[in-house]
């Protein structure tokens, strides 16, 4: 049996939304991974690689890149008008958001490796532009995570007591 027109529309236009909440994010990820490399210490503006100090100051400027790309992403979810699918546009925020994360690092070190950093020596393990603590790519998924289940926790809507397709408990 075939799908009828109107609903083989609707899923095509379900399917295109959802691959749009998932491609969103991914691509901002090289954007974040850029502003990465350029505000970090030890990037291209300010700070020394070799600095073992700034090591720390690096992944918690991704982290909060990160933390400021997911509750974006939080406040835009909100927005929608939608909200039967907001757990599923939510799902595909967050998968988005998870390779928009790991863009973002590839992003920011290679922008690193190609255009060069400020104060990289080789001999010091360490010193290229990179994450030291790897978990900071988590950050931008988690606060997506924790905005859809709240999102989906606050906007949940009881089924209607009163449709009559619905059978009581009692019945």
């Amino acid at each position: 049996m075939t799908e009828t027109g109107p609903k083989r529309q609707a899923d095509r236009t379900e399917r295109a939304s959802l691959a749009r909440w998932a491609l969103g994010p991914a691509a901002a990820g090289p954007l974040v991974g850029a502003v990465w490399w350029l505000a970090a210490p030890g990037g291209i503006l300010h700070g020394e690689g070799m600095d073992y100090l700034v090591w720390d100051e690096r992944d918690l400027v991704l982290a909060a890149l990160g933390a400021a790309a997911g509750i974006t992403l939080a406040v835009v979810l909100a927005s929608g008008q939608r909200r039967p699918g907001l757990p599923d546009r939510g799902l595909a925020a967050l998968a988005g958001s998870v390779a928009g994360s790991g863009l973002a690092w590839l992003a920011g070190t290679l922008l690193g490796r190609l255009v060069g950093t400020r104060g990289v020596d080789a001999a010091v393990a360490g010193s290229e532009f990179g994450v030291q603590a790897l978990s900071v790519l988590a950050v931008w998924p988690a606060v997506t995570a924790l905005a859809v289940l709240a999102l989906t926790t606050l906007w949940w809507q009881p089924p209607d007591e009163d449709r009559p397709d619905r059978v009581s408990p009692g019945a």
